[in-house]
This record gives structure tokens, sequence and C-alpha cells, in this order.
């Protein structure tokens, strides 16, 4: 029974893309030790699911949210055409937000039709929608460092709300130019999650998870990770704070989880089997 004040949904799909892994799979081995972390960074992803023409113009954030999308549906077994969806950044597109403001800096100003027609928040969100012929509601995310807790706050209450199953996706890509002091991060990140009502229907597909979420009105720090080695992604990447979640899902246990939401609350995510 869901307690007054919080939302409760299941863990349908994962998909996740970074340094050392390009799949839930090969994280979770990661998390349980199964293989030795290696953190050589894999080539981009190709998603398929985006035409080959646009693929050859897709950013990088792009291509990694498309890919874990796409593994996190697929690994649910539901369609994207079935899929409200909710993207998140703390960054945005670093790369394009530089050479913007570059050209920008020139006489010429002269900047690029394709640039600035992937330089908006939701490019992501488009790229899928349209690639998947998705109609459902699409909504894109921007919390800087909180951005993964505000995300999984939004999407569960509309899914709450809906009735019907959800994409989430995560994605920031390194710091460029100038912006490198300032942001730090130098490794890209992708994580999608698929989340559904809970039924009897999805009791144990794909060993689903329920997740309870509330709101706490009290401040909270980031949880440490088990797994060392992934700790400068942790810190340094807005979209790698959901791997807290994902080592505990990893690990089989039921858990509670607190991430900061804003300087005087936390968001509480309760996970059971």
């Amino acid at each position: 029974m869901t307690k007054p004040g919080s939302l409760r949904c299941r863990i349908q799909g994962l998909g996740v893309w970074g340094p050392g892994f390009s799949n839930w799979s090969q994280l979770h081995d990661c998390f349980l030790k199964k293989v030795d972390f290696d953190e050589t960074q894999p080539n981009g992803p190709k998603p398929e699911v985006i035409p080959a023409n646009e693929r050859r113009r897709a950013p990088l954030p792009v291509k990694l949210a498309v890919e874990t999308s796409s593994q996190a549906s697929e690994h649910a077994g539901i369609s994207p055409q079935q899929l409200n969806c909710v993207f998140s950044s703390g960054f945005g597109d670093i790369d394009i937000t530089d050479y913007m403001c570059r050209t920008l800096n020139t006489e010429t100003k002269q900047l690029s039709p394709t640039k600035f027609h992937n330089s908006v928040h939701n490019a992501p969100a488009g790229y899928w929608t349209i690639s998947t012929h998705c109609m459902q509601s699409a909504n894109s995310v921007a919390g800087f460092e909180v951005s993964t807790s505000v995300t999984l706050l939004e999407a569960v209450a509309q899914l709450t709300t809906s009735g019907e199953p959800a994409l989430l996706t995560f994605c920031d890509v390194p710091a460029k130019g100038p912006l490198i002091p300032v942001l730090v991060n130098q490794l890209p990140f992708s994580a999608s999650i698929v989340l559904a009502p809970v039924s009897q229907d999805n009791d144990s597909k794909n060993g689903a998870i329920d997740i309870t979420l509330s709101v706490v009105a009290e401040p909270a720090e980031w949880p440490d990770l088990a797994m060392t080695s992934l700790q400068t992604l942790y810190q340094h990447n807005p979209s790698a704070r959901i791997l807290c979640l994902l080592e505990a899902l990893a690990m089989g246990d039921n858990a509670e989880i607190f991430m900061p939401l804003s300087a005087e609350t936390s968001l509480k995510l309760a996970l059971k089997r």
C-alpha cells in the first residue's frame, strides 16, 4: 500500500552507455564484479532507430540519449510509440553552446543551421519521438546538479496521473573550451529507465522492482557509490548521479536512497522486489 504523499511505480527496463560499458548488462556485471571494470571509452553509439542521414548530423547527446532509450524500451518489451517520455540534462549540449558563443562573438555571426537546430534543450526528445513515430507526450528537464532527482519526480508524477508507462532518459557530455574549469566533467554518460504503473501484469517481468518516491522536507547529500572506480563520472557528470539508483538495482536488495532535490528538500526512493 502506498503511503499518502508518496508515488509508486515499477521499473521495467534499463539502458546505459558510458566509459567502460555500452549497455545495462555490462554495467550490471561491473557492479557485481563479475568482470573487471575497464574505463576505456567505447566507440560512440550509432543508434539504428535514427535514419542514417540524420544520424551523421546528430550531435553526441542525441546519439547517446536515443541509444539508451532504445535499449530501455527493448528491455521493457514496450514499443516506443506507447511511452510518454521525459529527457534530462544538467548541462545540455556543451559543444554546441561553446560553438554558438564563439561564433556570435565574431563579425559575421553566421551560425550553422544544423547546429542551431540541434542547440535546443529538447533536441534529444525531438530526435527520439520523430525517429520512433512516437505521438505521446515528451518533456525535457534541466536542473543542473539535481537534474536526475527532479526528472524522476516529474516522470513518476506524470505516470501516476496518466496511468501510462514512461521513459526517462538522462544524458550529459564532456565540457568544452572555457567551460571546462566551471563544469569539469570530461566523461559522457547516458541512462534510460522505463517505468510502468504497478499491476499484476508486470509482477515478474524482467525482474521488475517496485519503487516508491516521496519528497522529504530535509536536505540530503548524494550517497556514496560502492563502486569507487565510477566516482569521477558520478561526481562530475550530472546525469551519472542516477548511478546510485542503478547500483542499488544491480545489488538486488531492498534499499532506501535519498537524493538532493533542493537546498531544503530531498527525494526518498524506496526499492522493493
